[in-house]
């Protein structure tokens, strides 16, 4: 694989979103788990997600740290940014009969319609990274 230098920024910017995320969510999973649950999800969903994305979060991040599985990495961070995308996207444009707390620290502060476009900016960037990648 390439050290593009712009490969390698992608791949940092991830690493410390995916690490952001990841780091509170094991450190008070009780929390977490209260948080998930006051989302417009199916019960089993939440409690099966309080595990699920932590961990995956942080198996992006290993992926991303290295040079041969770094496009697995990047290919797993557009799809799951993607799917947090369609979520909020859901939220803003009132899918859902009830609406969530926006959870996650820095994102709580920044409201919805804010975070969507942050959410879909981040997207484009690790599709970005995939076809930097494939180059």
């Amino acid at each position: 694989m390439s050290t593009n230098p712009f490969i390698l920024i992608i791949s940092g910017l991830f690493i410390l979103l995916w690490t952001y995320a990841a780091v509170p969510k094991l450190f008070d999973i009780k929390r977490f788990r209260a948080e998930l649950m006051s989302q417009p999800l199916p019960n089993w969903m939440a409690r099966v997600l309080t595990w699920v994305l932590p961990v995956l979060e942080l198996t992006i991040i290993g992926l991303l740290l290295f040079s041969h599985t770094r496009l697995m990495g990047m290919y797993l961070s557009a799809v799951l940014m993607f799917l947090f995308t369609v979520y909020i996207a859901c939220i803003v444009f009132k899918f859902f009969d009830s609406y969530p707390c926006p959870c996650g620290g820095l994102f709580r502060q920044m409201g919805w319609k804010k975070h969507f476009r942050v959410n879909l900016l981040l997207t484009l960037i690790a599709v970005a990274g995939i076809f930097l990648m494939k180059l």
